[in-house]
């Protein structure tokens, strides 16, 4: 998952990533009856060691906005595409390539990309959720995925919790694109909800931070945080419902602005 560069982010993943940060979601908030919607949750391997903590619970959904790629094969190569039909990364047996970031790959592969969209087998639809999900989704109805943008209000019921790991990070997005995203999962939750973020940081050594926050009166506000918080707390807890001149407001069980955009 390491080598899927896609969008914006990486997919990094691997078990066992957030232990203390679901601790403080278990240690603080009942979610024996909740519904649980984990955002940005790459191929599922940290909500696998979520729920095996939890007593019990409504639903959980496993939500990312790049749950699938498309992939084609062409001799040793097999080349993956973003939604946009872009192809981003080039495996063969010895080489990855990422056209989409590198002009001197997509120079390299440039010829390889065209043979395969010309004389290659037609794309496949790659599902980039791994087994341990896969099987519990299998055994456990009330387990599910969905594709969902961070940046994009939740178009189902509202959840209980909502959970954002390595997602809403400086690295990846400036304050203006977080605290879009914030508004819209702010939207998202009904008063009392929770949210749960998550930062493991992207140097060795740095320590981790997580939060949690309950929606109140329009606006997050702390429950918990580990020792050492989020470099983005500031942004988090001055985010509102009403920003930059806009008023959010309900439709139906999603939300939009006043005036038609995404908050």
């Amino acid at each position: 998952m390491r080598a899927f560069a896609v969008g914006e982010t990486i997919k990094i993943t691997g078990r066992d990533r957030h232990p203390g940060a679901d601790g403080l979601l278990l240690d603080n908030v009942d979610v024996s009856d909740a519904t649980i919607v984990d955002i940005g949750a790459s191929d599922g391997s940290t909500s696998v060691d979520l729920i095996d903590r939890l007593a019990g619970f409504k639903a959980y959904v496993i939500a990312d906005l790049y749950l699938y790629v498309q992939a084609r094969t062409l001799g040793n190569h097999t080349l993956f595409y973003e939604r946009d039909g872009v192809c981003f990364m080039v495996v063969g047996r010895r080489v990855i390539g990422w056209p989409r970031r590198s002009r001197l790959v997509a120079a390299l592969y440039g010829p390889l990309i065209a043979r395969a969209e010309r004389y290659g087998r037609k794309p496949q639809q790659v599902l980039l959720l791994n087994p341990c999900a896969r099987a519990r989704m299998e055994s456990d109805s009330r387990i599910s995925i969905a594709v969902h943008d961070v940046f994009e209000p939740w178009a189902g019921p509202h959840p209980d919790v909502i959970k954002v790991a390595n997602l809403l990070r400086r690295d990846y997005f400036d304050e203006a694109m977080i605290r879009t995203a914030l508004r819209a999962l702010l939207a998202s939750l009904s008063e009392g909800g929770h949210l749960l973020i998550v930062n493991n940081p992207p140097v060795k050594g740095l320590p981790w931070q997580a939060g949690l926050f309950r929606r109140t009166d329009g606006c997050f506000k702390p429950v918990a945080h580990t020792q050492h918080q989020l470099d983005i707390t500031d942004v988090i807890t001055a985010t509102s419902l009403v920003a930059e001149g806009r008023t959010t407001v309900p439709v139906g069980d999603a939300a939009r602005t006043s005036s038609g955009e995404a908050p």
